[in-house]
């Protein structure tokens, strides 16, 4: 059976390898490793609530903004207590991240996403599929 939501959780998985690969990528010329992983991981951050509201809204549940969809996720068991507050914690750097263009929150938003965002993102791909 193909449905819609089987379909985000498949895109959403390309674009969490996309973000690893990009995490993998080695010294290229100025920022461009960093600029890489960052919109790598604005893309794979804006398609996980997405991924998350279609797997809910086959279940029967309707929230609408990001944040509503991972507490929903967290309360139908879709994730984890300390998945959720990373996945939020994600919404608000993604947010974050299209107004603030300084040097320093960049080198801070890629040790995030290096450390703390692709593993979450990971485990969750692995865990809805």
């Amino acid at each position: 059976m193909d449905t819609v939501a089987q379909r985000t959780v498949l895109r959403f998985e390309k674009t969490v390898t996309s973000l690893e690969k990009a995490l993998k990528l080695g010294e290229l010329p100025e920022h461009a490793e960093r600029d890489a992983v960052l919109l790598r991981f604005e893309l794979t951050a804006e398609l996980m609530p997405k991924v998350l509201q279609r797997i809910l809204s086959e279940r029967g549940a309707a929230p609408a903004l990001p944040k509503d969809v991972v507490r929903s996720a967290r309360a139908a068991d879709i994730v984890g207590e300390n998945e959720a507050s990373t996945l939020l914690a994600v919404i608000d750097d993604r947010n974050r991240m299209v107004h603030d263009y300084s040097e320093g929150y960049a080198v801070e938003l890629l040790r995030k996403v290096t450390i703390e965002y692709a593993p979450v993102l990971r485990a969750l791909v692995n865990q809805i599929r």
